[in-house]
């Protein structure tokens, strides 16, 4: 399976450059489509960062938080999405799959469902600072969201 580790933050006791600080920590996460997995990335983070530790005669400490899983549509729900979209404007692309971490992924933990986006064209990704929302995509996305809604009640 796919396991997506990620050192997303790396601090240290010591603000000077040419100081070896007393203490580092080492912060990111860990992300799988499989429990298993996730518990084998657990083992072994905490193996390599004892052993680095230990070759250089230091200590180590993991605290392993799992936090937010990663985000899985269901197929069904994901599909009638897709034709909804091809409904309202003929044509629906499928998103490369990532493995990424959304707080949509525990309400899909907890029922079936589908997490969609609505294009928006040439600009940067949505969490960037030169992200440019498309006024344009208002229109199709609302027709798409009245869609859903309207053949996905009873």
């Amino acid at each position: 399976g796919q396991l997506v580790v990620s050192v997303t933050s790396f601090e240290t006791s010591s603000t000077a450059f040419n100081v070896i600080p007393q203490e580092v920590r080492l912060r990111g996460t860990v992300r799988s489509l499989a429990a298993p997995l996730q518990d084998l990335a657990e083992e072994r983070i905490g193996d390599l960062a004892r052993g680095t530790a230990a070759a250089y005669g230091a200590e180590a400490e993991l605290q392993y938080k799992r936090s937010y899983p990663v985000m899985a549509n269901h197929e069904v729900e994901t599909e009638f999405a897709a034709d909804m979209a091809r409904r309202v404007s003929g044509a629906c692309a499928q998103a490369d799959l990532v493995m990424g971490g959304e707080d949509f992924s525990f309400m899909l933990n907890e029922r079936p469902g589908a997490y969609i986006l609505i294009g928006n064209g040439d600009s940067a990704p949505v969490h960037h600072p030169e992200y440019n929302f498309n006024d344009e995509a208002i229109t199709a996305g609302c027709s798409w969201w009245v869609e859903l809604i309207e053949q996905g009640m009873p």
